[in-house]
């Protein structure tokens, strides 16, 4: 089910995936994240559509340290985009993977780590804050930030 949040004038849904089994729920308040699967996909940012403005897909997929996307990533982050997400965000890498525009949307395959005490490489501890703009109720554009974990383990903008 999508959490909706209201943005001035806009609602924005949130439906979250996870490539990795172990999928959770806390049953107290709602919060799922769901094993992707293309129907699960699918019917979540449809459905999300219906009462949002714009749809946030958050993917828990890829690789760990690698720094592109698989194949597997790159065909789901796209089918969600193809459902109707306006933006897909992924995460699980720990390190930065590239930021795109596909037909009608955007897709952010890694935003790295942001606030994690993996100091073992300058990879990991390096991240991107996603600012957004929002304009009409749609996105219009989105601007990687980069960040870099300082020693002691917060986030720190390399350039405004």
């Amino acid at each position: 089910s999508p959490r909706i949040a209201s943005v001035n004038d806009t609602t924005v849904a949130y439906v979250a995936f996870s490539q990795f089994p172990g999928s959770w729920r806390e049953e107290g308040n709602g919060i799922y994240l769901a094993l992707a699967s293309d129907e699960k996909i699918k019917k979540s940012i449809q459905e999300a559509a219906e009462e949002a403005d714009i749809v946030v897909a958050s993917f828990h997929f890829g690789e760990e340290y690698r720094d592109l996307p698989d194949s597997y990533q790159k065909a789901i982050a796209r089918f969600a985009i193809d459902a109707g997400a306006d933006l897909v965000i992924g995460h699980h890498p720990h390190v930065v993977q590239p930021v795109e525009s596909y037909r009608n949307g955007y897709i952010v395959y890694s935003l790295g780590n942001f606030v994690f005490d993996q100091d073992f490489s300058s990879e990991t501890m390096q991240g991107l804050l996603l600012e957004v703009e929002i304009m009409d109720k749609q996105i219009v554009g989105i601007t990687p930030r980069e960040i870099k974990i300082n020693p002691r383990f917060q986030p720190e903008l390399v350039s405004p």
